[in-house]
């Protein structure tokens, strides 16, 4: 008669000396991962020291102790990282352990195929249920494939382990040792976000949009994006960890999964890192499905979610697009993880884009994270032909598609502007961008981000207003290009057949202050074309007053582009300080005077070959307009 479970338990059950005999000199012992990791065992295996020699200590990532990394156990264990932990990055990089590039989602072939064997399985588990089956809990990740493949398994039950649902079982029989010890979860709680962490993941969340399927991953900036999805609506996570932050959103409606196409209405992930509000939220919730990294982090997997849009971090980029997450030069910091994974998962998504984050300057402000070359000994862990969209405290650089004069300028447009000019020079060095190229600033951030609204055009039509920014140099071009020569006679008083980058250059690049320009754009950040474009100069004859003109594209016109447009533009001018707005129309052009008319009462002269020059005080009163 087969033994039943019960049975099997109870004759596996043991001591935590005995359960640890299994550990031989020269074995190759796992443990579980970050804040599963069994401590018990690890404490056990520690106190084992003195028995044991050249004991290879292998771990996806840890967030608890890491004695074993202690020069005093330098003979005895020998950690190989597959990811760099705070608690064992000294060690690494003082050659006293070691660390294995991989992408996450294959390291389980790794065990599986015996390329990097394991002797010992040293992992934390719910106890059974009553099909005598143990939950991996908050730690399934990497660690199912290697009770899977590990020669023995020894098995931490404690109760404090949620019993987490979907991929995440293992049945008793696959256990050969069971020590019962009760004890709470390593706690992990991200740091605060600072001012820059908070710019940093309100652009982010720009990007996001309800209805997307999102990853969050593994990281303060990152995980601080959380805050700021408030506002939308149906959101979807596949991603590697779930957090305390998770919690709020799917509580407020905010995270339904409805809108999946891959497990809808679940979040998926790997793994989980937090508080105990966390840890018991997840117990047997059938929300979360809880599976191994070689399906979660899989691009292929993650691909099957429509738009899905991956949020990474990141350490520097160079101005050709280039991502180092891994190291800082030769120092290893992080690891390849899964952002390459996700990266390219999303890419791969219908509708899909991936975003990496990374503060402008290091913690000191001594230097630019965005740099023309990366430090000697980084790891390009994306290259130029993988990234998206880049974000910072001082905005979003698109860069998919766009050429490498594009990028550079994307790149130093959101770069801390005490490093602007340089970055300018050494991309003209390197013949990246224009030799004439300008960048009005270079030594200061006046882009009035507050400017950015949605507008709706009369048809309902959903356009932006914001501010010109430097980068719309090929967007102002392709607009110009778009013009009927009426359109651009109208608008220059001559037919000009032109827009080179001469001048284009000059007409983006504004000092928001006496010189502004308002651009209405469609379509979404980095795919924008622009059908609108309002701009004012302060006028040198009349102290005070700004000259105003508007351009909108033959398509979008009498649906109220232009009044919106004038309307924001005499508003900013007004805050501004300026007293008022003059413009210079041919006298038939009755649509520009309606438009002119709507702000109030307005004055004209005609001038010679029937310009017509028109002006209005902003703080005048309503009134009978001049014919």
């Amino acid at each position: 008669m087969p033994q039943t479970w019960q049975r099997i338990y109870a004759d596996r059950k043991t001591s935590l000396e005995s359960a640890l005999q299994a550990v031989r000199r020269g074995a190759k012992v796992f443990l579980g991962t970050a804040c599963g990791e069994p401590q018990l065992l690890v404490q056990g295996l520690v106190d084992r020291a003195h028995k044991l020699h050249d004991v290879q200590i292998l771990h996806f990532v840890t967030l608890g102790n890491a004695p074993y990394t202690e020069r005093r156990f330098d003979d005895r264990f020998r950690h190989n990282a597959f990811f760099v932990g705070p608690n064992t990055r000294d060690a690494i990089n003082e050659a006293r352990a070691d660390y294995t590039p991989m992408f996450i989602h294959e390291i389980p072939d790794l065990f599986r195929k015996g390329i990097v064997p394991i002797d010992v399985a040293l992992v934390q588990t719910s106890p059974p249920d009553h099909h005598g089956f143990l939950s991996l809990g908050i730690s399934v990740d990497i660690v199912k494939a290697a009770v899977e493949s590990a020669r023995v398994v020894i098995a931490q039950v404690n109760r404090f382990m949620p019993r987490t649902l979907g991929d995440s079982f293992i049945p008793v029989e696959k256990v050969h040792h069971i020590v019962e010890y009760d004890t709470p979860l390593v706690a992990f709680v991200y740091p605060e976000l600072t001012e820059v962490g908070k710019s940093i993941a309100r652009f982010t969340a720009k990007l996001i949009n309800p209805g997307d399927t999102v990853h969050i991953g593994y990281g303060q900036i990152p995980y601080g994006v959380l805050g700021f999805l408030k506002d939308k609506k149906d959101l979807g996570f596949h991603t590697e960890v779930v957090s305390d932050g998770f919690i709020d959103l799917i509580e407020d409606g905010v995270a339904t999964g409805e809108r999946k196409t891959l497990h809808q209405g679940k979040v998926v992930c790997s793994f989980c890192i937090g508080s105990r509000k966390i840890y018991d939220y997840v117990d047997n919730n059938p929300r979360f499905a809880f599976h191994p990294a070689d399906y979660v982090y899989h691009p292929l997997v993650i691909a099957q979610n429509d738009r899905m849009v991956s949020v990474g971090s990141c350490l520097e980029v160079d101005l050709s697009g280039q991502i180092c997450s891994e190291s800082k030069g030769h120092h290893f910091y992080s690891g390849l993880g899964g952002r390459l994974d996700f990266i390219r998962g999303a890419a791969m998504s219908r509708g899909g884009k991936s975003i990496m984050t990374l503060p402008s300057t290091t913690k000191d402000g001594s230097q630019s994270r965005i740099r023309a070359d990366l430090q000697e000994g980084a790891g390009i862990v994306a290259t130029r032909g993988d990234v998206q969209y880049v974000v910072t405290e001082f905005g979003i650089a698109y860069l998919h598609g766009k050429t490498i004069r594009e990028r550079a300028m994307a790149l130093i447009s959101i770069a801390h502007p005490k490093f602007r000019k340089e970055l300018l020079e050494q991309a003209k060095r390197y013949a990246y961008i224009y030799p004439d190229q300008i960048l009005v600033h270079m030594e200061n951030h006046s882009y009035p981000d507050e400017e950015e609204t949605k507008a709706f055009l009369s048809d309902g039509t959903a356009v932006t207003i914001r501010p010109i920014k430097p980068t719309d140099e090929p967007l102002l071009q392709d607009f110009f290009y778009s013009h009927s020569d009426e359109t651009v006679y109208r608008r220059y008083f001559r037919q000009v057949r032109s827009l080179p980058h001469s001048k284009a250059q000059a007409m983006v690049n504004v000092n928001y202050q006496d010189r502004m320009a308002f651009v209405a754009t469609l379509g979404e950040i980095g795919l924008e074309r622009i059908i609108g474009v309002g701009r004012y100069e302060a006028e040198k004859e009349s102290q005070g007053m700004v000259e105003v003109a508007y351009t909108v594209h033959e398509e979008y016109r009498k649906r109220r582009l232009g009044t919106t447009l004038q309307d924001r533009l005499e508003r900013y001018a007004e805050r501004k300080g300026f007293k008022g707005a003059v413009g210079y129309l041919f006298e038939d052009n009755l649509a520009m005077l309606k438009t002119f008319s709507r702000r109030g009462a307005y004055s004209g002269d005609i001038l010679e070959d029937g310009i017509l020059r028109v002006f209005r005080y902003f703080s005048a009163n309503p009134g009978q307009r001049n014919p």
